[in-house]
């Protein structure tokens, strides 16, 4: 009886305390995935792709996170105070389209197009199947879809959250996916914007025109845009390019989420997804209802040193600035991207 009462007492001194560090805005952090054990829900879930957290850290992990978490929002209220940006700004609905819902929990994710959007969307997507709240089948819940009101209150009441990627690699990621994959996309995108670029950028191109235009999209070669001509096409723009579901691929990031303008509570890091993805879905209270999927390595991050050797210091150095807000708000360092194809080309230690 002594043992069943010392073994109760230490049970609930345990609970009692984690209970305790929540309540105080402490969340326990779940890094850990792997799932061992058949799935248990009966609904044909995918236990593989969403596997249920089983692991548990202890505190110093969180405290750590959100240490850093205030260093990063400090940082980019520091640096948007320093720019002037205006806290009130024309939300067009694109913008809306990009925040998706959870009402549930009082979640509002701002997503960015080569930051795991894709992954992130699955995930929204599962869970609001679970939830079931003002669910249209077949479509994610996004905010666009409420009225000015119901936005407005959405935005002022409920957890944002944003994840951001280098803004180099993020770049190289948008040239790979959309005028490298040999595909139906690569010609979609060289009709929109290819043949601009050629005549721009690539001197005695008069014949590759020909080949191109007047012909239907399946009947037309490959421009096989390089990566030198986009990044001349981006950079040489004298106007801004209005934020489009197209150009929110390139555009800089703190474009994309005006982040100058929207108050986020937690911004992550693509680099370090396999662990702030977990933790921010157990902060939302999530982790119970959806795991984040296994995180591969970035095709990008891999070629980065491939793909910009080729690539003169000139237009290195003009990518580099035209991201340049984007690395001061944010915190990555633009001298990383040459140090980084130097280390690859030539073995040197950073």
């Amino acid at each position: 009886m002594e043992w069943r009462n010392l073994h109760f007492s230490i049970v609930f001194t345990t609970v009692f305390l984690l209970g305790l560090i929540t309540f105080n805005g402490i969340d326990i952090p779940t890094v850990n995935l792997e799932h061992t054990g058949p799935p248990t829900s009966s609904g044909g879930e995918d236990m593989k792709y969403y596997p249920r957290p089983k692991a548990v850290p202890g505190v110093a992990e969180s405290l750590a996170m959100w240490e850093e978490q205030k260093a990063r929002l400090d940082r980019m209220n520091s640096v948007c105070d320093r720019l002037n940006r205006t806290r009130n700004f024309d939300r067009e609905n694109g913008f809306f389209r990009r925040f998706l819902v959870d009402d549930t929990n009082g979640v509002l994710f701002s997503y960015i197009p080569k930051v795991g959007c894709t992954t992130w969307k699955g995930v929204f997507n599962r869970i609001s199947s679970k939830h079931k709240e003002n669910r249209i089948p077949g479509h994610l819940s996004r905010l666009s879809r409420y009225d000015d009101t119901g936005r407005a209150k959405r935005l002022r009441e409920y957890k944002k959250v944003l994840f951001v990627r280098d803004p180099i690699v993020r770049f190289l990621s948008a040239y790979l996916s959309k005028f490298t994959n040999l595909r139906g996309l690569q010609k979609t995108w060289e009709r929109m914007f290819g043949i601009h670029i050629v005549n721009k950028y690539r001197p005695g191109s008069d014949g590759i025109r020909q080949e191109f235009v007047g012909k239907q999209t399946n009947e037309r070669p490959f421009l096989n845009i390089t990566l030198t001509e986009f990044i001349q096409f981006i950079v040489d723009k004298t106007d801004a390019y209005p934020l489009t579901e197209i150009t929110d691929h390139w555009l800089p990031q703190n474009i994309v989420s005006h982040v100058c303008e929207i108050r986020y509570d937690f911004i992550g890091k693509y680099e370090n997804l396999a662990v702030e993805a977990p933790f921010v879905l157990n902060w939302l209270g999530l982790s119970s209802v959806v795991g984040f999927p296994k995180v591969h390595p970035s095709s990008a991050a891999k070629a980065l040193a491939d793909k910009y050797a080729s690539v003169s210091l000139t237009y290195i150095n003009a990518i580099r600035k035209y991201y340049e807000e984007d690395f001061e708000i944010f915190g990555y360092d633009s001298r990383d991207t040459p140090l980084k194809i130097a280390h690859a080309l030539f073995d040197i230690d950073l």
